[in-house]
């Protein structure tokens, strides 16, 4: 096993343990798992779900459109809030995609409900939230493919002036276009399912539990936007340049993830979901939370090879966290979802499994940040993150075979 050499080291550099990967990137698609017909979620669980949503995709759309005023693509007023721009597009692809799969299962619930005319009602505005996410998602590859590069998203109003025809509309131009139009989408599909819940969503004989299985350790703030928006302007310029890109892309994906926290069904209620469903549904987020959670990881570790201070790791460490807490959530959903016994076993071990080791990660990454440069408190603090990455990725590959194998 390589170790961790400090700062006062000889050579000047450091060596971690290697991590093996979670997932394996672009491999990892989400064709590993069966498709999502059905969404057999409990009612209030359904409820707390889409309420977080709407509420994320409406968020995500008022934040975009609040940067796009009148001149907004000249270059002196584009360029200081062009990153600004580029989280509040990323977090609505990300809303919105996750939009429009939860519109999708209640589709699915709809055309086996008792009720026939509910499917052809609902059609449409699902319909209209995959189109706008197919927009949305064409929109921001291809912005992404110029790297938001400033020189080619401003317009400025002297080149405008000199040109004949009108410069048509650009990626960026599309992106607001189609934002503009999704308020009322997102509130009419959201007031449909709704209304209707009780006839798509099963109701559990015995209210769900109210308790918080997610701990707010203290310096993972998941209250404060504003607070974490200023941190992470912060770190990103204090860091090496070579890790700005790192950190910028757990920035975004951080922005685009929704954290998975809905009311449990009680043990002792008569839910019985489709177990093929359920794991269909948590499988599929599990793939796209563990890549998540390997590049949070893979970033946290370039962080301890450029010796940075703690300031600068445990502001990557966070994203760690985070990305595996959502995991937890899901191997504790699916545990009091499914019917299965030997399922719910795998995986309620998995996540208790995790939950253990993402404590011991954060008390280390404290006392390696209090400590700081102790070589053994470091090595200590990468350890536990190499623990966590092979625990995630035991709970992912526990839920991607079982919902080939139901």
């Amino acid at each position: 096993m390589s170790g961790y050499r400090g700062q006062g080291d000889e050579g000047g550099e450091s060596h971690i343990t290697h991590v093996c990967c979670i997932g394996q990137g672009t491999e990892d698609k989400l064709y590993d798992v069966p498709a999502i017909r059905e969404l057999p979620l409990e009612l209030s669980s359904a409820m707390e779900s889409l309420g977080r949503l709407q509420g994320e995709a409406t968020s995500a759309i008022s934040r975009l459109l609040g940067y796009a005023g009148p001149h907004w693509r000249q270059s002196e007023r584009l360029e200081p809030r062009l990153l600004d721009v580029r989280l509040a597009a990323t977090r609505l692809k990300a809303s919105l995609h996750d939009l429009a799969e939860f519109g999708e299962g209640a589709l699915g619930n709809a055309a086996r409900a008792q009720d026939k005319g509910l499917a052809a009602k609902l059609r449409p505005l699902v319909k209209a939230l995959r189109d706008a996410d197919k927009l949305v998602w064409e929109a921001t590859t291809a912005l992404d493919a110029l790297d938001w590069a400033p020189e080619s998203l401003a317009r400025d109003t002297g080149d405008e002036s000199q040109r004949t025809t009108p410069q048509p509309p650009d990626a960026l131009d599309q992106l607001v276009a189609c934002a503009r139009a999704l308020t009322e989408d997102v509130r009419q599909t959201a007031s449909f399912i709704q209304g209707n819940s009780t006839l798509l969503f099963k109701r559990a004989s015995t209210p769900p539990g109210s308790g918080e299985w997610l701990e707010d350790y203290d310096y993972v703030n998941l209250e404060s936007r504003e607070s974490v928006a200023r941190q992470d302007a912060d770190i990103l310029a204090s860091l090496p340049v070579e890790l700005r890109k790192s950190y910028d892309a757990l920035v975004k994906e951080a922005e685009s993830a929704a954290v998975i926290n809905e009311p449990k069904a009680s043990d002792g209620g008569d839910l019985d979901p489709d177990d093929k469903q359920v794991l269909a549904f948590y499988a599929t987020q599990t793939v796209t939370h563990s890549a998540h959670l390997t590049h949070a990881i893979d970033a946290f570790l370039q962080t301890v090879e450029h010796n940075q201070p703690p300031k600068v790791f445990l502001a990557h460490s966070k994203f760690v966290v985070l990305s595996a807490h959502r995991l937890v959530h899901i191997g504790d959903t699916v545990h009091r979802n499914v019917v299965r016994s030997e399922v719910r076993s795998r995986v309620l071990n998995c996540a208790n499994q995790l939950s253990e080791a993402l404590a011991q990660t954060v008390q280390k990454t404290k006392r390696a940040a209090q400590q700081f440069p102790s070589v053994t408190a470091v090595q200590e603090m990468v350890d536990s993150v190499v623990d966590v990455s092979h625990i995630a990725r035991d709970l992912k590959m526990s839920l991607v075979q079982a919902a080939q194998q139901v």
